[in-house]
């Protein structure tokens, strides 16, 4: 597969709809926006997925995932599709992403996952590693 360059297309993007991937029944939603590709002006052009956050801007997935729980539905989950649509619809120019990448690779050389009482961050999780499969899974230091 060839990666590209991150957008700000929402054609490009994948809307997540997290009951869903928790397996929660009770009701639809809440939703989050990913994307596959490579963050403008990487060197390394390496192939990552993307996390669109309500000031519409992109945050590394792994750097997603190490954020709080609160955290992570105040800052990039959306309670209905139609304000999903709304954020990713108002998007120009070229993509910012909030982070170095040096630091979703610190976090996962260290062995992150996220706890086991995070359902969310557990499917999510599972969904990254669905995406990457290839990408090694380091233990965490004794």
């Amino acid at each position: 597969m060839n990666a590209r360059t991150l957008t700000n297309d929402y054609r490009d993007f994948q809307l997540l709809e997290l009951g869903q991937l928790t397996g929660n029944a009770a009701g639809r939603g809440p939703y989050m926006w990913v994307q596959d590709g490579i963050a403008p002006h990487d060197p390394q052009a390496r192939n990552c997925s993307f996390v669109l956050t309500r000031r519409g801007t992109w945050l590394h997935y792994y750097l997603f995932l190490a954020l709080p729980e609160s955290v992570r539905r105040h800052c990039a989950q959306f309670d209905s599709s139609a304000a999903a649509m709304t954020c990713a619809a108002a998007l120009t120019g070229t993509p910012v992403v909030e982070d170095a990448l040096t630091l979703p690779e610190l976090i996962h050389q260290s062995g992150f996952t996220p706890a086991e009482t995070d359902q969310t961050g557990r499917a999510l999780w599972d969904d990254l590693r669905r995406r990457h499969p290839q990408a090694p899974v380091i233990p965490p230091n004794p």
